[in-house]
């Protein structure tokens, strides 16, 4: 007989979605099966599949020994990673412009997420669960760089994700985009995803497929010819902010999908801006519950890698603090 004690990270969840994850060796009869021979009990008691499962719940398994899943640590990347912000619940991460944040194909080995595992894996505090593994709670571009925060646990991960989908986290965006804006805006209308070219189209008008999307911009800084914008994410669709850009007419430099051809071999050849110039530099809780009561009005900033400083100051004469 074997025991799990079940903590905050496997708690609130069905007892044979659990098994499902823990016996990772055995197939979705054979556990019902378990359960058919009351070889399976919580707390020494019987109970059914669907019983939700407590934090200090402990699962007295009548199985064989070699068939227990073991709790491994993740592998990981061991390339470094910039630490914005840590806690016991969040790890925020300054992810460079050129990283993926998690895997996209079985053959990325090096993304933001193996960093921040095997980070995390080498740390005297950590202890891996049966069932869960920290995830990224926001998602960024593979050549935007900024903020991205990853969730220790898996009450964090669920808090995270509802602020997020609730909007009580703002997350906010430098860019530097073509031509003169002279006032804060907005865009909102529909976008629809062609999967096979990897490219959003904007829509004025609502169709099968398309999703309601919504940005927030204020100008910070012009030359007349290109405007350091900071940008509001409200729904955060793919490619949102470089497509709702290009659709105004002021598309971000240095954006190969999106952006205006002359405008990138300038970017090029002058700055080396081999990427579109957007940056994640800062979330902002303006509300937090369910566990993560503490950061609200909690603001974190993480400043401009030096090539995109360096463009700030030669188009603009001014430092983004």
């Amino acid at each position: 007989m074997k025991q799990v004690e079940i903590t905050e990270n496997e708690a609130e969840q069905r007892l044979d979605r659990f098994l499902r994850k823990y016996l990772k060796d055995y197939k979705l009869g054979d556990i019902y099966k378990l359960f058919r021979t009351n070889k399976v009990k919580v707390n020494n008691k019987k109970h059914k599949e669907n019983y939700m499962l407590q934090a200090g719940d402990i699962i007295q398994l009548y199985i064989a020994e070699e068939a227990q899943s073991e709790v491994k640590k993740p592998i990981g990347s061991s390339k470094p990673i910039e630490i914005v912000y840590e806690d016991d619940n969040l790890l925020l991460l300054n992810k460079p412009f050129g990283l993926l944040t998690h895997p996209d194909s079985p053959g990325d080995s090096d993304t933001l997420i193996d960093r921040a595992l095997y980070y995390l894996q080498h740390k005297d505090d950590y202890s891996p669960s049966a069932t869960f593994t920290p995830s990224v709670c926001n998602r960024l571009d593979r050549n935007t760089g900024g903020i991205v925060a990853v969730a220790k646990n898996y009450t964090a991960l669920k808090s995270m994700n509802k602020l997020i989908r609730d909007r009580k986290v703002k997350k906010l965006y430098l860019c530097v985009v073509k031509g003169f804006i002279k006032e804060a805006g907005e865009v909102k209308n529909f976008l629809v995803k062609d999967e096979e070219k990897n490219k959003v189209a904007i829509l004025e008008g609502e169709q099968e497929g398309a999703r309601g999307v919504h940005t927030r911009y204020k100008p910070l800084k012009s030359n007349q010819e290109y405007t350091l914008v900071e940008v509001e994410l409200i729904t955060g669709r793919p490619h949102q902010i470089r497509a709702h850009f290009a659709s105004i007419g002021h598309p971000i430099v240095g954006d190969l999908k999106y952006g205006d051809k002359g405008t990138n071999i300038i970017f090029r050849d002058s700055f080396k801006l081999k990427h579109q110039f957007l940056y994640a530099y800062k979330l902002h809780f303006k509300e937090a519950e369910n566990g993560l009561e503490y950061l609200k009005g909690e603001a974190f900033t993480c400043k401009l890698p030096d090539s995109l400083e360096n463009i700030v100051q030669q188009l603009f004469n001014k430092k983004v603090k």
